[in-house]
Formats: structure tokens, sequence, C-alpha cells
């Protein structure tokens, strides 16, 4: 067993503010895996939205303060807690999400077996911490394309690392996918995975051409990763009986949907948040994602790094990465791997 240091650099916050000015580093004990917990030596973790909404208080959950922040992470685990057998853990490669307690934006987290998941030779570290959240949710809203039968979906944030995602998945799967982006620049982003239909949500046009495309593709399911205005101005232009759901709040206000969808056009939203989804997915169910995301992050279906910090750097992290979201991932990584 490698020699654990007492302890450890992490990111912290003692708030929930608006804003990244409140997020620091410090040093902190190395966490000591409780009964049933396995410690992992973080090896990389990304920034993604939820993390942002989750240092402001936006997110679903709050944790008791101080904490430290992150939802998922690849890394090596070290230790385990009693009633674990350190041959089956130690040493083993993991894509990881956090736990109840403190996130992955540190040198070392203690977690669940429950949410570790191993990861083949194939997949590199980082490629490994950006395995879990995108990846599955994009499993998860294009499981569902499939099993409603649709023939094309809308999804707006096209240009995410997730909505990339969604693209190869549509194109694996045949299912035609509709892709609103917010610049011009990101079309360029969407040609390059040879992605078909792209509309700039800032042009005067925007809402004429989208229903276009919604009504030749019969468009009757779509992804919002925005909300506000957004949301409405989609389901708008789907046909009747389209239904939209938002799994995002990128523009930070309720979406707006007018009632005459709701009431005359027999439209409807829902929410995906990803926790609930993998609740309700049961040990064969994850199984079954896992698998299938194994095979994309080993191949074509690669998250671009557009920027590697150490934890030390996390205020100019946060300041690249909110300065700019897509374009490829922002990562922390541990200078020592």
């Amino acid at each position: 067993m490698e020699s654990i240091p007492s302890t450890m650099r992490a990111v912290v916050i003692d708030s929930y503010t608006a804003g990244i000015d409140h997020v620091k580093v410090e040093e902190r004990p190395t966490p000591v895996p409780n009964a049933g917990e396995v410690l992992v030596r973080i090896a990389a973790t990304p920034i993604n939205p939820s993390d942002l909404s989750f240092i402001q208080g936006r997110y679903g959950v709050r944790k008791s303060l101080p904490t430290v922040p992150g939802f998922e992470a690849s890394g090596t685990v070290v230790a385990v807690g009693e009633g674990l057998l350190e041959e089956s853990w130690v040493g083993k490669r993991v894509a990881c999400f956090a736990n109840d307690g403190d996130g992955t934006w540190a040198e070392y987290m203690a977690t669940t077996p429950e949410n570790c998941l191993p990861l083949p030779d194939n997949v590199s570290d980082e490629q490994g911490a950006m395995a879990l959240v995108n990846p599955l949710t994009a499993y998860a809203l294009m499981d569902k394309a499939q099993s409603m039968g649709v023939g094309a979906v809308v999804q707006t944030a096209a240009a995410s690392a997730l909505g990339k995602m969604i693209v190869r998945l549509g194109q694996r799967m045949e299912i035609g996918v509709v892709n609103v982006v917010r610049r011009d620049g990101q079309i360029a982003e969407l040609q390059a995975v040879d992605a078909q239909y792209i509309l700039n949500s800032t042009e005067p046009t925007f809402e004429k051409h989208l229903r276009e495309a919604c009504r030749q593709l019969d468009v009757r399911l779509g992804f919002d990763a925005v909300g506000g205005e957004m949301t409405g101005r989609v389901l708008r232009a789907m046909p009747n009986g389209g239904h939209i759901i938002v799994y995002g709040g990128l523009a930070d206000a309720p979406s707006e949907i007018g009632v005459d969808q709701l009431i005359f056009r027999n439209k409807s939203v829902s929410g995906f948040w990803l926790p609930l989804w993998i609740r309700d997915q049961g040990v064969e169910g994850m199984a079954k994602a896992w698998r299938e995301v194994q095979t994309w992050i080993g191949g074509d279906f690669q998250t671009d790094v557009r920027a590697r910090y150490t934890l030390d750097a996390v205020q100019e992290a946060l300041h690249d990465y909110t300065g700019q979201m897509t374009g490829g991932k922002v990562l922390f990584v541990n200078e020592d791997e």
C-alpha cells in the first residue's frame, strides 16, 4: 500500500454565494475511509455546469459547510475502510462520484464502492474523469428517445460536450438531432462531428427555421439544458403533442412556457436529474449503462480537453471555464500523476 499523506490540498467553500470569488484552496486532513468506504487518490476532475450551480447554492442538494465541491473524478483506490477487502480494491483505477460528504476537487476523496466504476486500460485518467455525468446523461436521454420510438429530437446547448455526445448517439441510433447553439463559432464545432441540423438562437430567423426543422423531421421530443425563455421557444416550435425534458439551467432563470402550448397543443414538460435516474436504474440497469458508456469513452466519443489546472489555480480555472463553457472541458489534474 502506498504512503498516504496526513494532509492534502482541496478546494473549499464556506458559503453558498453567487459568483465564484468565494471558492478557495486549503490544506485539509486527508480523509480516512469509514467502514464500507474506499479512499481514492484523485487523478483528474472536471468543472461541470452542475458544479457551478452547487457552489452558488442553486443545485438540488446542499452539503454541510464548509465542503469540497466536485461531483465526478477518476483516480486510484489507495485504502479501504472496515468491511472491505484490500485485495479487491486497492490499486484499482476507477471513475467515481462523490458521496454525501466532501467532493472530488481535492487530492483525495472518500466515497462508497457503489460510487466507483472500474476503468478499462484503454481509458485514460482524463477521459475517465469525464466518464460519468455527461455520458450517463446522454445515455439516459437518448435511451428515452429510443424507447419512445421517435425519429428525431431537438436539443439546446448543442455545442457542449454532452450535446456532442447526443449528436454521435443520434448517428449511431439513426435518430435525427436538431441542434441549437448561440454563437456562429459553435456551428463549426458541431460540423466537426458531422451534425446536420444546426441553428443559431441569436439569428432573427431562428424560430422560423426551428419550426420548419421540427415539422420536417416530426420532432416530438426535446432536451433543454438552458431554461429561461429557451424552453418555451423550443416547445412552441415542436408539433402538437411534443414533450421537452429540462436537464439544466444555464440561463439561471425559470423556464418560460406559454399555457396555450400545454392546454391547446397538448405539449408537456418534465425534468431530468441524473442522481434520481441512477437510483431508479438499480444494479442491473447501471451495469448495462456502464457497459455501454465504456465502449464510447474508449473510442470516438472522447471528450476534448481545453485546459488543465492544478487545484491551487482554482480561481484561474473557474474564470477560464465561466468565460467559455464550450470548446473542450476544463480539468483539475493532480500534478503528481
